[in-house]
């Protein structure tokens, strides 16, 4: 049996790459042999599974993180050998390591989609720091005891063997973030037309990790220099309340269009209507946006983060940049002039293909379940 554990809801349409992440696991392990059960936090009730099992209710990490405990109390007896447990934060290994311990009741995986403190140094700046010397002790433990780590991106599996366990994670191996590809199929892979070049989308959740008062800085300066840009801010976060007090504020607030929250099934419709996705990400592991932007055939305007180059062709795709308002102004600049040229052309989608990105993934779990 393959338990894969993540505190959110593959039956739920939510926007955010880890969301979109576990849907995919739902979908792809759905059509292979394997058996399989998620083991997630409950965030509807008009949908249900029998191989999802909601352990709390909220996407709350502490409150997934209890209930973790009491569920490998109830089951630790049930685990044999050929089970697989496959964690999205490497804190969650715990209650099986000590609950459940040895590879006689199961191998253990571990994803990293992120170098561990990152968001909470974004919360608590310097005073984060204490705590993550904390969290490096217990994280390398955990290290230690995975049978198999998979990063997300190789930037993070090169940071993370440096900060936290150079062995283990020299030999982890690189899965990128997947997406719902077949939810593009229906778009057609044609380039923006020229009406587009200038409407630019932000979609994400509103928070210090995705950095949104930068892409407003972004179009303040478009405006600024006399050009007719407009931005699209779709999504929503813990910093909801500071990003529409700055968009009220703004010289360009008449250029800004204010979605708030999306279901997961309008980004298509949502990036058809743009002509170029801008990305301001202070860090990221493999941001799903990209791929989908990529799959609607739309240019993509992205600070130099996770592994955006892998998929980015700088110039004719895209454009990478430093997290600064001058360069990302100028890359989007640069983006209309493809797009009213009429030089740009889509990618092809054979890449982007969600089968193709989850395949290794599979042969990982059916290796790790061997006798």
């Amino acid at each position: 049996m393959i338990y894969v554990f993540y505190n959110n809801d593959p039956l739920a349409d939510d926007l955010g790459g880890g969301a979109e992440h576990f849907r995919g696991l739902l979908r792809v392990l759905s059509k292979s042999d394997q058996p399989f059960r998620l083991i997630a936090a409950q965030l509807q009730d008009e949908r249900h599974d029998p191989r999802v099992e909601y352990i709390s209710r909220t996407s709350n990490f502490a409150r997934f993180w209890l209930a973790l405990w009491l569920w490998f109390w109830r089951n630790r007896k049930a685990f044999g050998p050929n089970d697989v447990f496959h964690f999205h934060r490497n804190y969650a290994a715990w209650p099986k390591l000590l609950l459940a311990p040895g590879r006689s009741r199961g191998r253990v995986l571990l994803t990293y989609h992120n170098v561990t403190g990152r968001v909470l140094e974004g919360y608590l700046g310097r005073l984060a720091r204490p705590l993550r010397a904390l969290m490096l002790v217990l994280e390398r433990r955990v290290a230690h005891a995975a049978d198999a780590i998979v990063c997300v991106s190789a930037r993070d599996r090169t940071e993370l063997a440096r900060a936290v366990a150079h062995e283990p994670f020299a030999r982890a191996h690189v899965i990128p973030a997947a997406f719902d590809s077949q939810l593009f199929a229906q778009v057609p892979a044609q380039p923006p037309p020229p009406a587009l070049a200038r409407k630019l989308l932000f979609l994400g959740r509103l928070c210090h990790q995705k950095n949104p008062e930068l892409a407003i800085a972004v179009l303040e300066r478009l405006v600024r220099e006399g050009a007719e840009y407009t931005l699209t801010i779709a999504g929503d976060g813990e910093d909801t309340r500071a990003v529409r007090n700055r968009i009220a504020a703004s010289p360009a607030r008449a250029h800004i269009r204010w979605l708030g929250r999306q279901p997961h099934g309008r980004v298509p419709e949502l990036l058809a209507a743009h002509g170029i996705l801008l990305l301001t990400s202070r860090f990221e592991a493999s941001p799903t946006v990209i791929k989908e932007a990529l799959a609607c055939c739309r240019l993509v305007v992205s600070t130099d983060v996770g592994d955006v180059r892998n998929w980015i062709e700088e110039g004719r795709t895209g454009f990478i940049c430093p997290p600064q308002t001058e360069s990302l102004a100028a890359a989007v600049r640069a983006a209309s002039a493809l797009i009213e040229a009429g030089t740009y052309a889509c990618p092809p989608r054979e890449a982007l293909s969600e089968t193709a990105l989850m395949s290794p993934l599979l042969a990982l779990y059916r290796r790790l379940a061997e006798p």
